[in-house]
């Protein structure tokens, strides 16, 4: 099950690379969903980062297509950071991650789809003062940034951390570095440590970059580890598999049947889920309830244990309610991004 190995790999994350429980740290935090709802589960400084008066976050997008629902949910907590501690984010598209990695056929077509997907972005409440979004190849000082960055980068070890091998074109390996500058770009300008909201997956950058800034001597970047939205089908979402995911473009239609065929921990049967009851510890529709829809862990556990007690019924009650909650969220959303005066985002330094 993909909610079990998600489980699997915090654990083995706290013992091996010294990530340390969010719990550690709530203390510090204002109340929010996020960490209500056990979204956010690992942090690495965040205490650090947050006894400094100034600090600013980071988070980016590799852009090949639409928005799913999964990436909005990360940008609604980097909008969350920015608006509660008043701090700029800066948010790089990589279009060059995209074409290097062969997702994309060019990059024209991945610096179009940055632009579509800043808007989206954009309307999920970013201040246009202090939020700084750009497509990475347009700007010249990331090539300058990343040649610095590469002569403290061994080819082995990115080769190691990417785990990739001789076959793969140049371009993977010294995206390494370009990645790294997006992270202490702040830092290299402003002086301002970073902070990274990133999924467990992603921590071999954080890992690279930290040893960098070591080697720089500046300050090294914190890191918050998100639970991300399991894909509908229970395995990760995917646009070659885009029924694993809601995207900003789906129909109402389309995301009906979507949710409508995502896995859930009911009874094989309504009769059986009646009697048997069903199992919310391996519903993708109840992860996706506590993103997007309960307030309080009391909340959680009352709908849980209605499910456990078979009173409610995933295709009766639990998807339409998703359903419902998603197609709301996205009509709103759409009309603010509609709205959305771009240029006041994008970032010209």
């Amino acid at each position: 099950m993909a909610l079990e190995k998600v489980t699997g790999d915090i654990k083995r994350m706290y013992e091996q690379i010294k990530i340390r429980p969010i719990s550690n740290v709530e203390n510090l935090l204002p109340w929010n969903t996020f960490l209500e709802m056990g979204l956010i589960v690992a942090h690495r400084d965040l205490d650090k980062i947050l006894s400094e008066k100034k600090w600013a976050i980071v988070s980016g997008r590799g852009p090949s297509g639409p928005l799913h629902l999964g990436h909005l949910l990360v940008f609604k907590l980097v909008a969350w950071f920015q608006r509660v501690f008043n701090v700029h984010a800066f948010i790089p598209l990589s279009d060059d991650e995209k074409f290097v990695f062969g997702k994309i056929g060019s990059l024209n077509d991945a610096a179009n789809w940055a632009l579509e997907n800043a808007r989206w972005i954009a309307a999920l409440g970013f201040d246009p003062k202090r939020t700084h979004i750009y497509v990475s190849s347009k700007h010249s000082w990331v090539y300058r940034y990343a040649l610095t960055v590469s002569r403290h980068l061994t080819l082995s070890s990115v080769k190691g951390a990417l785990g990739v091998d001789d076959s793969k074109n140049i371009g993977i390996p010294f995206y390494a570095a370009v990645q790294i500058v997006h992270i202490l770009q702040p830092t290299f300008d402003f002086g301002l440590r970073t902070l990274v909201p990133i999924a467990l997956d992603q921590d071999v950058f954080m890992r690279l970059t930290r040893d960098v800034a070591e080697k720089l001597k500046i300050p090294k970047p914190a890191s918050v580890y998100v639970k991300f939205l399991p894909g509908l089908q229970n395995v990760p979402m995917s646009s070659s598999v885009p029924e694993t995911a809601i995207y900003v473009t789906d129909n109402e239609k389309v995301i009906y049947s979507k949710i409508m065929r995502a896995h859930s921990g009911g009874g094989i049967s309504t009769a059986d889920h009646r009697k048997s009851g069903g199992n919310p510890d391996r519903c993708v529709i109840y992860e996706w309830l506590k993103a997007f829809y309960f307030r309080s862990k009391e909340h959680a556990e009352r709908y849980a244990e209605a499910c456990r007690t078979g009173q409610i019924v995933c295709g009766y009650d639990c998807k339409p309610l998703v359903y419902d909650l998603i197609v709301d969220f996205l009509h709103k959303l759409k009309n603010k991004a509609d709205k959305i005066d771009l240029d006041s985002f994008l970032w010209n330094p």
